[in-house]
C-alpha cells in the first residue's frame, strides 16, 4: 500500500498507529477481564478502546481503498481493512511517521 499517494500521509499513518494500538490494548483488556474474572470497569475500558481503534482503522481503510483494485471476491475497502486490521501496514505507517 502506498501511503504517499494520499493528501496527508503522516496524519493517516498516525491515525492508523493510534487506532491499531488502541484496538490491541482493548482486545487484551477484554481478554484479561474474561480470564481473570476482573472488574467490569476494566472490561468497559477495553470495549471502548476496541471500538475507537476499529473506528480509526475503518476510517483509514476507507481513505486508502483507492490503492486496491477491486476484485470479484472482495471490495477494495475490505481488502484495505483486512490489511490494516492484521497489522500488515504497521511497519510502512511507522516509516511514514518517521519520515523515511
Amino acid at each position: 500500500m502506498d501511503w504517499t499517494k494520499e493528501k496527508n500521509p503522516r496524519l493517516l499513518a498516525a491515525a492508523y498507529a493510534v487506532g491499531f494500538v488502541a484496538w490491541l490494548i482493548g482486545v487484551l483488556l477484554i481478554l484479561f477481564g474474561q480470564f481473570t474474572g476482573g472488574s467490569i470497569a476494566g472490561t468497559i475500558v477495553g470495549i471502548v478502546l476496541f471500538a475507537v481503534g476499529q473506528a480509526l482503522i475503518s476510517i483509514v481503510a476507507f481513505t486508502l481503498r483507492r490503492n486496491f483494485q477491486t476484485s470479484t471476491a472482495t471490495s477494495s475497502f475490505s481488502q484495505a481493512w483486512q490489511r490494516l486490521s492484521l497489522g500488515l501496514e504497521l511497519s510502512p505507517a511507522v516509516r511514514v511517521l518517521l519520515g523515511r
